[in-house]
């Protein structure tokens, strides 16, 4: 495989983007050097790279252009009113330093620049839920026709969007890129940097509802994307969400004189829809369905768990096949060995038998809970189910109702256990125990108690089980994740 070739600007274009002239004690600067990379890290700079100092609420990169310095930074960029920037200029002459206005505008600037020079077709994802899922599977499917490049991890913010896209080599031809939100405006913000070709919004669920007070607002805080879809670009989005397909085709009209197309997908078999996923089975390895896109059709095979990644891959598919060359039937071959991304229903065997361990303790909301534990119903057989659930957070004021659902969901499925982690998981166990869940099963342990936890499930699961681990990012749950493992390795 050929390496990544990532060429940026030599320190006169750069100074040139920024309107900067070098000020007369930087004798020793090189115009003519070529910067190697950007970064708002100071720990991981490389030699010549242009190091961004940011400013949040719990650090202040100015802090650290010392040591960007001293491992090599070429160049760096501070804010403007920062006291020390005489100083800096006297001490490293060879250092070209660029005052802005605000940091994260620079590094928007920037990833805006990059992208008109490498020009690829630009494909944005954002949602409740699914969103990482279906950005791997649109890279997978992509990447036997096309140089694609993609959000790394959670880089789906303000700063990692950015370094997503300074990441992507000269001659990518496809980048996919997440977008994640905690307030209106966010996802306005990434998608007028990204400029998108391609907007796929996987659906609105009860997150951030703590940020932005209700379902609807959520939707059209998801819908800011549209806004910024090129003139003949195109939405896909999922039909079967009642507040997308209210808000979807009003976002695009409002959009007028440009014309954007919409595609619309769905599960449901909602009528005139072009795409839509049909004949859903579960297979041993995971599932299966049909793909139809106009008069073209497919099955495709997943080998991973829960009903909610057809919608997820329908998506992705619906998406992809808008580009040249990429058929259903290609898609489908590309996604037979699609693996879930960490902590999103990730499987896991438990030791030698049938026992099964699922990690999706990435994130949390009520849909995606829901999701899990219909995933975990429908493969349960006669195993002893095992749920590790942790607090759902930033619900605001439905916090308590939509753990009590939760927890009255929990009752029908009546597992074998019950395990809760956290403070607001008590309000589902409750409910749990009022729908008739025995007591006795129920076992409740305050944020950061993960080695009692474990303790417990050493004492109470048997040799095969099956379990779910899922709660919000800031519980942790990971860690009780290698210790059962490596357990049931050993037993």
């Amino acid at each position: 495989m050929s390496e990544k070739r990532c060429h940026y600007w030599k320190l006169g274009q750069l100074a040139d983007l920024f309107w900067v002239k070098a000020l007369p004690s930087c004798q020793e600067l090189d115009l003519d050097r070529d910067l190697t990379g950007i970064t708002t890290d100071s720990r991981s700079l490389c030699p010549g790279e242009l190091f961004v100092a940011l400013r949040g609420e719990n650090f202040d990169g100015h802090d650290f252009i010392d040591q960007a310095i001293a491992k090599g930074a070429a160049a760096v960029v501070v804010e403007e009113g920062f006291g020390s920037l005489l100083d800096l200029v006297q001490r490293y002459p060879q250092t070209l330093f660029l005052p802005v206005r605000e940091g994260l505008e620079a590094l928007a600037s920037l990833a805006r620049a990059r992208l008109e020079r490498i020009v690829p077709v630009v494909m944005a994802v954002t949602g409740s839920n699914g969103k990482t899922t279906t950005k791997e599977m649109l890279a997978q499917l992509l990447a036997p026709h096309f140089c694609v490049h993609k959000t790394a991890g959670n880089f789906n913010n303000r700063i990692g969007l950015p370094l997503t896209i300074f990441a992507m080599p000269d001659d990518c031809q496809v980048v996919v890129l997440e977008m994640g939100m905690n307030e209106p405006g966010e996802i306005a913000s990434l998608a007028a940097i990204a400029k998108p070709d391609y907007a796929i919004i996987t659906n609105v669920a009860a997150a951030h509802l703590q940020g932005l007070g209700s379902m609807e607002a959520v939707a059209r805080a998801k819908c800011e994307v549209i806004g910024e879809v090129k003139p003949g670009g195109l939405v896909v989005y999922n039909v079967d969400d009642p507040y997308l397909a209210k808000l979807v085709p009003v976002a695009v009209k409002e959009r007028l004189p440009d014309e954007i197309g919409l595609l619309p997908v769905s599960w449901h078999g909602a009528a005139q829809t072009p795409v839509k996923a049909s004949e859903i089975w579960l297979t041993p390895e995971g599932l299966s369905f049909v793909f139809t896109k106009g008069s073209e059709k497919a099955t495709i095979k997943l080998p991973c768990w829960g009903r909610h990644n057809v919608m997820n891959a329908a998506l992705a598919a619906a998406a992809g096949t808008c580009l040249a060359g990429v058929t259903p039937a290609l898609v489908a071959e590309a996604l037979q060995n699609f693996r879930n991304p960490a902590g999103r229903l990730e499987k896991y065997k438990l030791g030698k038998g049938a026992g099964v361990l699922l990690h999706d303790a990435y994130n949390a909301n009520p849909e995606s809970m829901e999701a899990a534990l219909t995933a975990v119903a429908e493969r349960r057989e006669k195993r002893f189910l095992a749920l590790v659930l942790g607090d759902m957070n930033e619900l605001g004021q439905e916090s308590v109702a939509l753990h009590q659902r939760l927890g009255r969901r929990v009752a029908e499925l009546r597992p074998d256990l019950l395990v809760g982690l956290g403070n607001s998981i008590k309000d589902l166990a409750a409910a749990a125990e009022a729908a008739g869940f025995p007591a006795e099963r129920i076992f409740i342990f305050p944020l950061g108690a993960h080695s009692k936890v474990f303790k417990l499930l050493q004492q109470r699961l048997p040799a095969e089980p099956l379990v779910l681990v899922k709660g919000s990012r800031a519980l942790a749950l990971e860690k009780i994740i290698d210790p059962l493992l490596n357990y049931f390795e050993a037993v």
